[in-house]
């Protein structure tokens, strides 16, 4: 039986580290992306419609992060996936997600923690509308998910090129 999820931890208080050349939340195995397919519908000129699939081991976080000004639904297909927002300057409560529930994040929200609570491995569908200028620019995965200890990283480095 998984441990009681800690409904109360404030976000700021995760660990992110790089391991390997990836970011992670410290004492979690890593979150794994699949791409599922990528559209781009007639009337939507200059968009992207994607789906991913967030494979989530027992036990798996995210560290926080944003979306590149994508609009996002999580639908969990299987698990237990615990999520939090900070949307527009308001932070919401963390809830726990089950298979079939879903979530929207805006464009520009930051998804603060993302966690696999249960017993089981999760899978979430992440279906993202998103610029396809953005995608040809960056990649599809440097596109759709921004980790804010890397946008940290690029800050700090840039600062010292210029200092």
């Amino acid at each position: 039986m998984a441990p009681e999820p800690d409904m109360k931890m404030d976000w700021k208080d995760q660990k992110v580290v790089k391991q390997d050349g990836m970011w992670v939340v410290e004492g979690h195995p890593p979150m794994t992306l699949e791409p599922a397919w990528q559209k781009s519908p007639e009337n939507f000129p200059g968009m992207a419609y994607i789906g991913i699939r967030v494979n989530a081991p027992v036990g798996s976080a995210t560290p926080p992060h944003k979306h590149g000004g994508a609009a996002v639904t999580g639908i969990v297909i299987k698990g237990q996936i615990l999520s939090q927002m900070l949307c527009s300057g308001v932070s919401h409560e963390p809830k726990i997600y089950g298979p079939g529930d879903f979530w929207y994040e805006p464009p520009g929200c930051h998804h603060v923690r993302s966690e696999n609570v249960g017993d089981e491995d999760g899978q979430i569908l992440a279906v993202f509308i998103i610029e396809q200028k953005s995608i040809d620019e960056k990649g599809l995965v440097d596109a759709v998910i921004q980790f804010d200890a890397d946008v940290e990283e690029k800050e700090r480095e840039s600062a010292q090129t210029t200092g």
